[in-house]
Order: structure tokens, then sequence, then C-alpha cells
């Protein structure tokens, strides 16, 4: 399969994933997964690191693939994505934390297990200089500006939460000096779906501009979000061309650091979304005097990009391959007006028990699934070639009612 393309499960395959695992299910293409990681390497300079932002999909089947396509470290943000890569096989050393308003006791946690603490706060710095006196740190710079496919998915400039501004940098060195911190690295991410490289680069010049007053860096890391097409009519991003946006400016950089600096990444919806869909079918077909609703066995509970935030993934029926285009909104079954997939879109033919395909699922997908309306996760299989794996099995009530922890009456 072309690097290039978005993955969608023939119909033969649908129907043996239904029949066996039942509906909806996310089915991933294990390829894919290759070939994304192998156009992200052959994009950016040979010292260039991918550590996965495992936030966008935490199967541990899919870090499996990950890891064995050649991904070399893991970004997390919580201390239980930590424990995860570790069971998962990345030493403390390939895994990063990058926390959002830590507590002390978080703090602890992630330290507990010997990795690197990304810090993008003063005051996490004061607390974690005061508990860690001497330890290895990394800063989370907000360099001014951001960008991604709406504002929500943005996480830098002045309306950002993240990272340390400018202004703040003298005190941020302050404090490392004062507890004897050793700066290990410099990150920025500027925020999810950028498709041009324009923001991009100005990001890294700036970040490689502050960088440039500290002494001794392992490690540069920019962050993630590189687009992915949610409709196939998109062309795919130019990843080549982010790479000459700032090969010179690196090394310019490495001219004045006096030696190479470690360049990293931090991709996820990149290397995973367009290898998954969503399979779900067709339960119910009704309409009003002004829509015509394709009712599907899924919601917002498996995939809630689009009500969060208003995206539009591509749906097509596999069912049928040719016959009349209507135009209709593909709606969920949780009990809400906004379990809205898709406003106003064609698909073909629509009937009841036909199987539907909602593209590039697999990033942001199943990692923010719920089991809102007591609606149990949706089932997940790993595909390669004709072989079709389950890794995560459908919940009976028992099981899914066992795992949310409540106390016996």
């Amino acid at each position: 399969m072309s690097s290039q393309n978005v993955f969608i499960p023939t119909l033969d395959q649908a129907q043996t994933i239904t029949a066996q695992y039942g509906s909806p299910v996310f089915v991933t293409d294990k390829q894919t997964i290759v070939d994304r990681v192998q156009t992200f390497k052959k994009s950016f300079s040979k010292q260039t690191k991918i550590f996965y932002a495992v936030k966008a999909n935490f199967n541990p089947h899919v870090l499996s693939v990950l890891k064995e396509a050649g991904v070399d470290g893991i970004d997390t943000v919580s201390p239980y994505e930590i424990a995860l890569a570790k069971q998962c096989g990345f030493a403390p050393t390939q895994i990063i934390f990058t926390g959002n308003a830590s507590s002390d006791q978080e703090l602890k946690e992630v330290m507990q297990h010997e990795v690197l603490c990304n810090i993008g706060s003063i005051s996490e710095l004061e607390r974690f200089g005061r508990l860690f006196n001497g330890a290895d740190v990394s800063l989370r710079l907000n360099p001014g500006v951001g960008d991604g496919e709406n504002q929500n998915v943005i996480t830098g400039g002045q309306d950002s939460k993240f990272g340390i501004i400018q202004r703040d940098m003298p005190i941020a060195k302050a404090l490392l000096s004062k507890y004897n911190l050793q700066l290990k690295g410099i990150h920025c991410h500027i925020g999810s779906g950028f498709y041009e490289t324009d923001v991009f680069a100005k990001a890294v010049y700036l970040i490689l501009e502050q960088a440039a007053t500290f002494a001794n860096l392992d490690f540069i890391d920019f962050g993630g979000g590189f687009g992915v097409r949610y409709q196939r009519s998109k062309d795919p991003i130019n990843l080549p061309s982010f790479g000459n946006a700032i090969v010179d400016m690196v090394k310019n950089f490495e001219a004045r650091n006096g030696k190479p600096i470690e360049i990293r990444f931090e991709p996820g919806k990149y290397l995973v979304s367009e290898a998954t869909c969503l399979l779900s079918s067709i339960t119910t077909r009704k309409s009003t005097e002004e829509k015509d609703f394709v009712c599907i066995d899924t919601g917002f509970h498996h995939l809630i990009r689009p009500a969060l935030y208003g995206s539009t993934h591509e749906i097509i029926n596999l069912s049928k391959t040719v016959g009349k285009k209507e135009r209709v909104t593909v709606v969920g079954n949780v009990c809400e007006s906004t379990d809205v997939f898709a406003d106003n879109i064609e698909l073909i033919d629509p009937n009841e028990g036909d199987l539907v395909a909602i593209l590039s699922a697999g990033a942001y997908g199943a990692s923010m699934s719920s089991v809102y309306n007591l609606r149990p996760y949706a089932a997940e299989v790993i595909v390669d070639g004709d072989a079709i794996a389950l890794t995560r099995a459908p919940q009976s009530f028992d099981l899914m009612f066992k795992g949310l922890g409540f106390t016996q009456l």
C-alpha cells in the first residue's frame, strides 16, 4: 500500500470483521502505520528522533507496531502513559513527560519512573526544583505563535495555556541556577493539524534563538501536529517541505553551538490517524421536512472529534460502490443533539444494514472514547494483509461495569 493512501478496508474484510466481533469496531492497517514512520524518517535529517505522542492512540498493539517500525521513543502526558510505554518495552531514557499543571504528587510519580520531565510553567519549575534539586529537566517554551486546524487545537501564542513565554525566561533561568537543575532540552508545540510550513518555520526560528542562550543542550524538541487528511480529496501533507524549511536554521544553530544537536519531533496523529477507520452499520433511516438522517450504531462516545472540534471525517458506504448518491446527515446513537458525524454529505444509496467507514479515525478516536450512556467501548482489530488480529475485545456489561471502579452496594 502506498504511503499516501488513507486506509479503507474492503467489503470482504469489513463483513468478516463485523461477523466475528460485531459493530462498531476500529480497524487499523499495520502497513499504513509502518509507511508513515518511514516517510517521517526520510523527511528529516538522520539525527532526528521520533517520540510518538501516545495520547493519540494508546492501544498497546499499535505501540508495538510503531516500535517495530522504528520510532525512537514515547511522548507522555500522564504517569499511566509512562507505565504503558515501559510495559511496551520502551526504556526510561526513551520516554519524556510533558505535563500540564502537574501536582507535586504527579511530578514525584514521574521521577520514580526515572523519566525526564518537560516543564511548561514557572510554578511547576519552582516546585520541581524544590523537590528535585540538581535533577535533569527540559523546558517547554511558548514561542508566541501557534497553528492548527481550528482555535481549539492551537497550543502556542498568547491565548494558550501551554509553555513558558519569552517574558518569563529570565525567571526560568534563575530557577535553573537556584536549584542546580541540569537543562537537557528545549521543547515547543504550536498546535495540531497544520499543513503549511510558514508558522512552523517561524516557531522553529524563535525556539532556536532561545536555545542558543543555553549551553550543552542534548536535544531540541519541536513537538508534533503535522496535518493529516480527513477527506481523501485533499492532498497529503508535503512532509519533506517541513524538513527543508528548517535544515538551514538547524545547521546555523549547530555552527553557533559548536556541536550537532539532536532534533526531536512528537508526531501522534500523523503516524496513526489515516491508518484506522471506525467501521459501523446503518441502523435507521428517518427524515424531517428539513433533513434526511442516516443513523449508525456508534456515536461521539467512540469518536468525539466532530462534536468537540467541529472536524469533518469522510464517511463512505462500503456496501455500495455504485448507485444514486443521496444528501444525508449522519448521526450517532448517543442521546445528545450534538452527536452528529457529518451534516449534508453525499452517500451512495444508504440503507439499513449497510456498513459504513468513518475514515482517518486512528488518532483521538479510541483514546478519547467514553462509556457515556453506558455504551461500551468499541472493539479494535489490526489487519496485516489478509490477517486480522483482535486487539481490544467487545465488552459485556459485567466486564465494562467492573472496570468503572464502583464499590459494591
